[in-house]
């Protein structure tokens, strides 16, 4: 990770992995940043990496509630629950259920404490 925010800067940000370009500086290194910090305080820094470790957090969680989720409509799809039997209406029900879950989950990152 490099900080920056002038030009002398702007060559190593283009050779760091994550590119960090602090407020008031030239137009060259911020378009070489990954991250764009509003205030030029370098606090700011751990608020990325906290927001960004609960992002990934949140990220792992989504996928694994994908799969088991999917997992499970790919056996009812197949017919491995014998018994139960759905409606082909409510396979559009059954989508959106997935993807708003997915999402409510992401909007969390709102509230979440950081």
């Amino acid at each position: 990770m490099f900080s920056g925010d002038g030009t002398n800067d702007a060559v190593a940000l283009t050779q760091a992995i994550i590119r960090v370009y602090m407020n008031e500086g030239t137009d060259v290194a911020k378009s070489a940043a990954n991250i764009i910090l509003i205030r030029s305080s370098l606090s700011s820094i751990l608020i990325v990496v906290l927001v960004s470790r609960k992002s990934f957090h949140i990220i792992i969680f989504d996928f694994g509630w994908s799969f088991v989720y999917s997992l499970f409509a790919i056996l009812l799809a197949a017919g491995a629950f014998v018994n139960t039997r759905f409606q082909p209406e409510f396979a559009g029900l059954g989508e959106l259920v997935s993807v708003l879950s997915v999402v409510v989950v992401g909007v969390l990152l709102k509230w979440a404490k950081i």
